[in-house]
């Protein structure tokens, strides 16, 4: 059978991922026992009935565990029957593929490619004289090619599906001959020829035109159609390198084109004797490209002229490389002195001031802050283009400001329905404190804005309650009603209309007077009421810690539909349409139908999912504690990306333009590309994140648990404005009026408005 998202392989590996190729079906999958991800193999559900299929499954798996372990393979770990079908489990790598790579950039930078061969040559030499059985030596992989080369966080190379794979010198009769193995382009001649008699200078041919490919964005040779494709691999010859790079060294190119020859015989032999060739190169390769301008990832070593903002291979962010001696990881020490600009630097970062001056002058500012930002990459002490910069960026900030400027109610938690933080009013640092109202003890609760009203919710022990919601002016914060409680309210309120206001108290949910904060009714729930309440129209919906997830009837107050999940939820639901949106403590993300609490669709991540998602363009954003940002089809459940951070996520993603920013507990708020999931940037806190931010014009507005709110330049991390608190800020920003309003655990809610 096939596994879907969600489901459990065995009753103890949670499907997280699914991926279908020709024969086979790859899983990834949570232990959990070991809380590890693997990968797992197995036959699609039509193959298992071809004995011939199990067998060659059977087969590859035998092979590829017989390999053992080695630093450059990615390792068989077990095969196991489950109820008759056969899984090869496999270790799971973090990482991309050299395919992926090249499809981004074309060509590679030759010193990295050159880098990552030699590692592939130590693997294949390994793999090709393996011994995986009495008397049987090494393995032809047949079927090496970008997309089977893998490359972990760490900058290591990993070799893997041997599915194709044979013993060397022995033959097999479940491999079919001729045409139809591997990918045709990387194929040798003898393989279209006589598929069984595939030996080890077969692999050095595939690997050759890997780096053909790598080296210059083209294919050795190529063809319309297959068969032309096929004649012009059994009879043409490749250009030279060279003629798609001239800087390439003749002796690299020369290489390549033997590791490419018709004959095995005058291939390299063997992949260490690649391996060796390639080590004398190398010097030579470096020298041929140290003019380039390089950007470097100090984690992985990546290194490539593709102008990426974060690393492809482990996301940390990419700088100048300066130097041969900077490609190593970057290390805990700082760096005594930032790398000087060259005089051709010099001399253009002068050139792109100059030009942001003029461009200041007509107007044209966004032009010109582009400007400036290359001048400071290429002069990092450029101290006249820094200043302006700022000057710019709040020039062209407050020119926002004034062409629009409405009231914006931010009615519920993160503002609306869909908790994509975004707002159309724009707030423009610096920023004033206006007021300061102590409330309680702590203040976790976002403030909700409605009608010059804030609504937030407090600890405060007092005889005979616990906590209790306020209702505060917006203009000067004054106290104009208050609601105890027999438990603190953590949660952000919901108001409607500026009548109702909807909160989680205790085992309820309350509904008061938006003017009086007189009790109009409850409902009482079946557990802790933890999230705050979504309305669309004269709907609630709302979950408790039960796991029970409720839609209420406002107009006749009473539940529509109730859902039972089984596990505590603390992800406050996003509606959009007929669809509701959750995180659950049982690792997974549901989409339920809003009408009538069936669900659509289940989606497991690797740990409890706090956070809120946020919705936007039909695709779901969403935190978990395995550490991971996901972005779900909003329509199907199915991943789309994910982007990793260095601890638990509990802060709700915020969604502007093509951007996600959303916060972690490893201290940093975090700027990811809509589409892809890669890293745009990231802002170093003091301690961990739990705050949502909020999205105002050109800003981001985020707190963090070192108690300070801070203003961060949506379109580079860049703080522009930050206030310290007397305690940590968990609780999310609203904007309305002009003004920030947010919660401190020092027990105050604060309000900030523009000095403009």
């Amino acid at each position: 059978m096939e596994f879907e998202l969600r489901d459990r392989i065995d009753d103890q590996y949670t499907v997280l991922e699914k991926y279908r190729g020709g024969m086979s079906v790859v899983y990834i999958v949570l232990d959990d026992f070991s809380q590890k991800r693997f990968a797992v193999k197995t036959v699609k559900e039509e193959m298992l009935e071809d004995r011939t299929a199990v067998d060659r499954f059977a087969q590859e798996a035998r092979t590829w565990m017989n390999l053992g372990r080695h630093e450059h393979i990615v390792e068989a770990i077990i095969y196991r029957e489950i109820r008759g079908q056969p899984f090869l489990f496999l270790e799971y790598v973090d990482g991309v593929s050299l395919g992926t790579l090249i499809d981004h950039e074309d060509e590679l930078f030759p010193p990295q490619v050159v880098s990552y061969a030699l590692q592939v040559c130590q693997g294949m030499e390994y793999v090709h004289n393996a011994e995986v059985g009495p008397g049987d030596s090494g393995v032809i992989h047949r079927d090496l090619k970008p997309g089977n080369i893998m490359i972990d966080r760490r900058g290591h190379v990993k070799i893997t599906d041997f599915g194709l794979a044979k013993v060397y010198g022995v033959s097999t009769r479940l491999t079919d001959t001729g045409i139809g193995l591997g990918t045709y382009v990387y194929m040798p001649p003898e393989q279209f020829l006589d598929a069984a008699s595939a030996d080890r200078t077969s692999d050095i041919y595939s690997f050759g035109v890997v780096l053909y490919r790598a080296l210059t964005g083209e294919y050795p040779v190529r063809g319309d159609s297959v068969g032309k494709l096929i004649r012009n691999i059994l009879e043409g010859t490749p250009a030279p390198l060279r003629e798609h790079d001239e800087q390439l060294p003749v002796a690299l190119d020369q290489l390549v084109l033997r590791c490419l020859a018709k004959k095995r015989a005058d291939r390299v032999a063997t992949f260490a004797q690649l391996g060796d060739e390639l080590r004398v190169l190398q010097d030579g390769v470096e020298q041929a490209y140290q003019e380039a301008d390089v950007l470097l990832c100090r984690v992985c070593g990546y290194r490539t002229t593709h102008r990426y903002v974060s690393c492809p291979v482990c996301a940390a962010n990419m700088t100048e490389a300066a130097g041969e001696e900077e490609a190593e990881p970057e290390s805990e020490e700082p760096a005594v002195a930032p790398p000087r600009s060259s005089p051709e630097e010099m001399e253009r970062a002068e050139a792109h001031y100059a030009r942001a001056l003029e461009l200041r002058k007509q107007g044209r500012l966004r032009s010109a802050l582009d400007l400036l930002r290359q001048a400071m990459e290429l002069r990092g002490d450029f101290e006249q283009a820094r200043s302006m910069l700022d000057e710019v960026a709040l020039e062209l900030a407050r020119t926002r400001a004034d062409k629009r400027q409405p009231a914006y109610n931010w009615p519920m938690f993160r503002g609306s329905i869909t908790r994509s933080g975004y707002t159309p009013e724009v707030v423009v640092p610096p920023l004033f404190r206006r007021w300061q109202v102590e409330i309680g003890s702590w203040v976790l609760s976002s403030p909700s804005v409605a009608n010059g009203v804030v609504y937030v919710g407090t600890r405060r022990e007092e005889q005979g309650s616990v906590g209790r919601l306020c209702a505060l002016s917006a203009r000067r914060g004054e106290l104009l009603w208050e609601f105890a409680t027999s438990y603190e309210v953590n949660t952000g309120p919901a108001v409607v209309r500026g009548e109702r206001v909807y909160v989680g108290a205790h085992r309820q949910l309350v509904c008061l007077n938006a003017r009086t904060g007189e009790r109009i009714w409850g409902m009482v729930a079946d557990d802790l009421v933890e999230t705050s309440p979504g309305v669309i129209g004269s709907k609630l919906y709302f979950a408790d810690s039960s796991g029970a997830i409720y839609a209420l009837a406002l107009d006749r107050q009473r539940v529509l539909w109730k859902t039972s999940t089984g596990m505590p939820i603390f992800s406050s639901p996003a509606v959009w349409g007929d669809a509701l949106y959750l995180g659950s403590s049982d690792y997974m993300v549901r989409s339920l139908e809003a009408s009538s609490g069936e669900i659509r669709w289940e989606f497991a991540t690797g740990g409890e999912v706090l956070a809120t998602p946020a919705y936007a363009d039909g695709v779901v954003y969403v935190g978990s504690c395995d550490h991971r940002l996901y972005a779900l089809d909003a329509t199907t459940g199915a991943k789309r990306w994910e982007f990793q951070t260095g601890d638990e996520i509990h802060s709700s993603a915020a969604v502007h333009e093509d951007k996600v920013i959303f916060g972690s507990r490893d201290g940093r708020i975090y700027a990811v590309d809509l589409h892809t999931g890669r890293r745009r940037w990231h802002f170093d806190t003091e301690d961990w994140v739990n705050s949502s931010p909020a999205v105002s014009g050109g800003t981001v507005f985020c707190g963090s648990h070192d108690g300070r709110l801070y203003a961060l330049e949506v379109e580079s991390g860049v703080c522009v404005w930050e206030f310290e608190t007397g305690g940590e800020v968990a609780s999310s920003p609203a904007l309305s009026q002009n003004a920030v309003y947010v919660g401190s655990n020092d027990g105050s809610v604060y309000c900030f408005r523009s000095r403009g």
